[in-house]
């Protein structure tokens, strides 16, 4: 078989494109071209959503957790193929959809740890309140940013401490439906301030503009750990133990920083 039957085979294997509105779900690869003769990989197909510059069509090598995730799913023996939605729709995919495999990145916690087979980190994910550089907010726990309105994404993971004080109606809060409008609001004077990752925020003022504008408060609402969700199930189960066994032979800082020494643009 030469490359390019072997790259149509591979990208025809995956029928989730067929099923479903291309106007609603993009579908893309990390390409690895196999040697003729040598046996096909078998196909990890996860959905995922549009997070620069972890995840996104646009960026080099589909962004950094794809670009990691694919060095794992390669060395566990899989070709991994990725479809982006919105985050809603990635969950929704991930966990139900007979046609993946699970989703990513996802942030730990005890909810989905029972909801999926989540696989070991693949990175980390540094958690803060954004504001504009004149009107910071000045705190030292998280009960002191129960005095602000703060804007976060709809269903996004926030931090145990963050979040159980929205679960208790302490903190009032704001849901965007993306990190983008956020800053788009918090730029505008909208909102006091945003709960965001610090690479998300860099990227997105980049593309955006407001750099000047805006500040990341030194002080972490959390640090999280970025993972693989696998759908629970027998299947599910193989292929994490499969990919967690190729994570234990890696460094994900260290893909981390080469992708950034690549790239340096992105971040």
């Amino acid at each position: 078989m030469n490359v390019i039957s072997y790259s149509l085979l591979a990208r025809a294997t995956w029928t989730a494109c067929a099923l479903t509105a291309l106007t609603t779900l993009n579908c893309h690869a990390q390409t690895s071209f196999a040697t003729p003769g040598a046996p096909t990989a078998k196909v990890m197909r996860l959905a995922t959503l549009e997070w620069p510059p972890y995840n996104g069509q646009l960026l080099p090598q589909d962004g950094l957790s794809t670009r990691v995730a694919t060095v794992v799913a390669k060395s566990a023996g899989y070709r991994l193929m990725s479809a982006s939605s919105d985050w809603a729709t990635t969950v929704e995919r991930g966990e139900k959809d007979p046609n993946y495999e699970g989703y990513f990145p996802v942030y730990f916690n005890t909810q989905r740890e029972q909801a999926c087979h989540l696989s070991q980190s693949i990175g980390t994910s540094l958690l803060g309140v954004a504001t504009l550089k004149g009107a910071p907010i000045t705190w030292n726990s998280i009960a002191d940013l129960e005095a602000y309105k703060l804007g976060v994404v709809e269903g996004y993971v926030n931090g145990e401490a963050f979040d159980k004080a929205i679960k208790e109606k302490r903190q009032v809060v704001e849901a965007g439906t993306s990190d983008a409008q956020n800053v788009k609001k918090l730029r505008e004077g909208k909102i006091r301030g945003i709960v965001i990752d610090k690479n998300v925020l860099n990227y997105t003022l980049s593309r955006l503009g407001g750099a000047e504008q805006v500040v990341f408060n030194p002080r972490p609402i959390a640090q999280l750990t970025l993972h693989v969700c696998f759908k629970r199930s027998p299947a599910g189960l193989e292929m994490r133990d499969a990919f967690d066994a190729a994570l234990k032979k890696l460094d994900p800082a260290q893909l981390e920083a080469e992708y950034f020494r690549t790239f340096p643009l992105i971040r």
